[in-house]
């Protein structure tokens, strides 16, 4: 089986994915350019091309979350990143109160690239709180709380947030894959 290296500068989205995939990952910690796109596909692409091309041609997986609000037809996606450094969660809370509908989708792509691209998603339905809540978790965590649940993911332990996660669902999927061309 091809050994995958997974690139990423956080630690947490480490720890969550051996968690979920209940294996060792091999880890580069690369900040890699991120490049300005709705289309969090547009973005995995780009990165796992570029880590694969950075690591020599070893085989790389990518992974990356757009947090995507019905009221602003689609944004920010994955340039969430983005508006939580300039406006921060409270400030995405402060602009969405003009609007009546709250309803958002959190979607993940898990890229593996070893001269072939295969992308894999995994997409939550749910709503933005109406203030920031909870202080566990990273990024906009605060801000969103799945279907089916009362809290935000910031509010849960970490294997009450796995039932939900998106990134779960195309860690899975990937893993899934991975196995099925298996020698």
């Amino acid at each position: 089986m091809i050994q995958f290296t997974f690139v990423t500068s956080s630690e947490d989205k480490v720890s969550e994915a051996k968690r979920i995939l209940h294996a060792h990952l091999e880890h580069r910690n690369l900040d890699l350019p991120e490049i300005q796109a709705v289309k969090i596909e547009d973005v995995v692409s780009y990165k796992a091309q570029y880590a694969y091309t950075l690591l020599h041609e070893k085989p790389v997986i990518i992974e990356d979350t757009g947090l995507y609000l019905e009221a602003w037809n689609g944004l920010p996606g994955a340039l969430i990143k983005w508006f939580l450094e300039t406006v921060g969660d409270q400030g995405i809370c402060d602009m969405l109160h003009a609007f009546s509908n709250r309803r958002a989708w959190a979607k993940t792509a898990v890229a593996t690239y070893d001269g072939k691209l295969n992308i894999f998603y995994g997409e939550v339905k749910g709503r933005i709180a109406n203030e920031p809540i909870g202080e566990k978790g990273f990024g906009w965590d605060s801000l969103f709380i799945p279907d089916g649940s009362n809290k935000t993911f910031a509010q849960m332990l970490a294997e009450e947030k796995d039932g939900y996660s998106m990134r779960r669902i195309a860690f899975e999927k990937m893993k899934l894959h991975l196995s099925s061309i298996e020698p």
